[in-house]
């Protein structure tokens, strides 16, 4: 129901900003911003008392809270929380990534399978959450065209294709993954798909940004169109 759901949103707030902590009226501003402040606070402290309910049935009224920490008016989720996180493990995978020279194929196929879409979907038309989201497909994007770069030079066109695919999902213009894949189905003999590449390229960029694809790319499609 509806405490239920604004415990909920309560918690995923919590996670979201997980190494601060938040004032009750910080709280109130982010999930009931045109409320009235009295109603506002009422509605938290259900949304709390629901979300202490749902996280820790049997925790004794009055008790502090294994996953909550509470210092005056602010709150946060407790650092010792048993919590497993898979937004955090795959931000740690990439700073693993990021300090591995030479490059660590298996670290960056762990950090790409961590990455399993939109941060927190539900909360798309949230401000608290864009943040975050933006982040962690930052994050992605950078370590996906990584793997798909080395999967190219490692002769492996299918992976390649596939990771192409999962990037372009998140962003349609990220020009390198068209030429990425262009090679990889050159090399596969598919000059139909290199055309079909160019072509969806050519069109997601005029569409989206109104621009044409780089010489980069427009040399590209040449050599392997001679």
């Amino acid at each position: 129901g509806w405490r239920r759901e604004k415990s909920k949103q309560l918690f995923q707030l919590l996670l979201t900003y997980r190494s601060s902590m938040l004032d009750r009226d910080q709280i109130c501003e982010h999930l009931w911003p045109e409320t009235d402040p009295d109603i506002a606070q009422r509605n938290f402290k259900t949304a709390l008392n629901t979300l202490y309910r749902v996280l820790e049935p049997e925790r004794e009224p009055g008790k502090s809270s294994s996953f909550i920490v509470r210092d005056g008016t602010t709150y946060r989720l407790r650092r010792t929380a048993d919590l497993w996180l898979d937004a955090e493990e795959f931000a740690e995978t990439t700073r693993q990534v990021s300090s591995a020279t030479p490059p660590d194929l298996g670290l960056l196929q762990r950090a790409v399978s961590l990455y399993a879409g939109e941060y927190l979907p539900e909360t798309l038309y949230e401000t608290w959450a864009a943040e975050e989201r933006e982040r962690l497909s930052a994050l992605f994007l950078e370590i996906a065209d990584q793997l798909a770069g080395m999967h190219l030079e490692l002769k492996q066109y299918a992976e390649v294709i596939e990771h192409c695919q999962r990037i372009l999902a998140q962003d349609n213009c990220w020009e390198r993954a068209y030429r990425y894949m262009m090679l990889a189905y050159d090399h596969l003999g598919d000059r139909g798909q290199v055309g079909r590449t160019y072509q969806r390229c050519v069109q997601t960029l005029q569409d989206e940004l109104d621009v044409p694809p780089s010489k980069e790319t427009e040399m590209l499609y040449a050599s392997l169109t001679r």
